[in-house]
């Protein structure tokens, strides 16, 4: 009987033993990997996105001497995953979308700065462990990638104390009896992260569709079938249709941006993906689902920084709008993904009433283009992480306006 306890005591604490994957190494129960090639920041973020990763985030005086630690002494700096759209630290957000750096920051006197750029570094030369400001395209340096700690498991794909198994297309009933028999469910997603995991998965596909755990309940409503929170959404609101389950686009050539979700008909056939706990048995008795509804979003005209996903619409949509209005949208998503933005519906008086978009954050950003008039649906891709949106109207007659949805845009070469 002892030796029973002992080695059911022993498979549990291999369990529990924190563990990195992908040759990530346990730092501060962290998983870091010091990438030595040095790269401009996009490349970087985009390399570690390859591994469901995101560049190092720093929260305590403890993280920041452990980036020492696994970056050695071989160079001056690397890139950090933050970036910063004003000068000052509540303006500068982690890549993990965890939020700013008020919380925790070691900048050096005089920064953030964007005016020399709004990527940030962690110097390893005479000013060890402070942060700079730098140029995000024409500077390149080595970097460290940061993943979740999970725990010990023989499945392939193992993230964050989660395994996820892919299989072969099946109608959702049968793909969530598939993942019953596998001790699992069919996968809910929680955060931007696990999101951007799943999708690095298929990173190499032309195009396609994963169905995911996800049943609508009612017109705006939605839940997991595994019971769990609905406590993050990536759906592209232009493309949810009368479907009552959920798909999540990936690949390079959808209709829907890589990563984001929309609706589908529960009995068509997708490739699914099963989620289990690392390293344990499934519990005997999930928990009931509990059901949130989706927010909605106001016009957002003239509102602060809006960061992706979300909608805007020109003043009283789908009413007509008032003349001389003037509205302002700054759309901004993580610094490791471009903005899709598709307008959905759009008429304003032409030639009189317009809507510019500039592919960057200010009013100097490079043109993409004066639309004006009625317009079919169209969609367009900013090259950074950065939109700004202007809205105009003259001192005679309305029309409905606009209506556009944005999101983060996984652009790969």
């Amino acid at each position: 009987m002892l030796v029973i306890f002992l080695l059911a005591l022993l498979q549990y604490s291999l369990a529990a033993t924190p563990i990195c994957t992908n040759g990530f190494q346990l730092v501060n129960d962290k998983c870091l990997r010091y990438f030595g090639t040095s790269t401009n920041h996009q490349t970087a973020e985009r390399t570690c996105m390859n591994y469901g990763a995101t560049l190092v985030t720093i929260r305590n005086a403890i993280d920041n001497r452990g980036v020492q630690t696994v970056s050695g002494t071989s160079t001056n700096s690397i890139w950090m995953g933050l970036y910063c759209f004003g000068n000052d630290v509540t303006r500068c957000l982690w890549d993990d979308a965890s939020g700013d750096s008020s919380a925790y920051s070691n900048f050096m006197a005089g920064y953030p700065q964007v005016q020399t750029g709004k990527c940030v570094f962690y110097s390893l030369s005479s000013s060890i462990g402070k942060w700079g400001s730098s140029d995000c395209e024409n500077t390149t340096r080595p970097f460290v990638c940061e993943l979740p700690t999970s725990y010990q498991d023989d499945c392939g794909n193992n993230y964050n104390g989660f395994c996820y198994t892919h299989y072969s297309p099946s109608p959702f009933v049968s793909a969530q009896e598939t993942c019953e028999q596998q001790c699992g469910n069919l996968v809910s997603i929680h955060s931007a992260n696990e999101n951007r995991y799943l999708n690095s998965l298929f990173l190499q596909s032309q195009s396609g569709s994963l169905l995911i755990g996800a049943t609508r309940s009612s017109r705006n409503s939605f839940s997991w079938f595994d019971g769990s929170l609905w406590s993050y959404s990536n759906l592209d609101t232009s493309a949810v249709s009368s479907g009552n389950c959920v798909a999540m686009s990936f690949g390079t050539s959808n209709n829907v941006s890589s990563g984001a979700w929309y609706t589908v008909d529960c009995s068509t056939p997708f490739g699914f993906m099963c989620k289990r706990p690392a390293g344990v048995q499934c519990p005997a008795n999930p928990p009931q689902v509990t059901v949130t509804p989706v927010p909605s979003n106001p016009s957002y005209c003239n509102s602060s920084l809006l960061m992706a996903p979300g909608t805007i619409t020109s003043p009283n949509y789908p009413r007509y709008y008032d003349n001389s209005q003037y509205c302002m949208y700054q759309l901004a998503t993580l610094g490791a993904y471009n903005i899709l933005l598709k307008f959905t519906f759009f008429s304003t008086e032409k030639s009189f009433d317009y809507v510019t978009v500039r592919d960057g954050d200010s009013s100097i950003s490079r043109l993409i283009g004066n639309y004006s008039g009625p317009i079919s649906p169209f969609s367009l891709v900013s090259s950074g992480n950065a939109m700004l949106l202007t809205f105009k109207s003259d001192r005679t007659n309305t029309f409905p306006g606009f209506s556009a949805s944005f999101s983060a845009y996984s652009y790969h070469q």
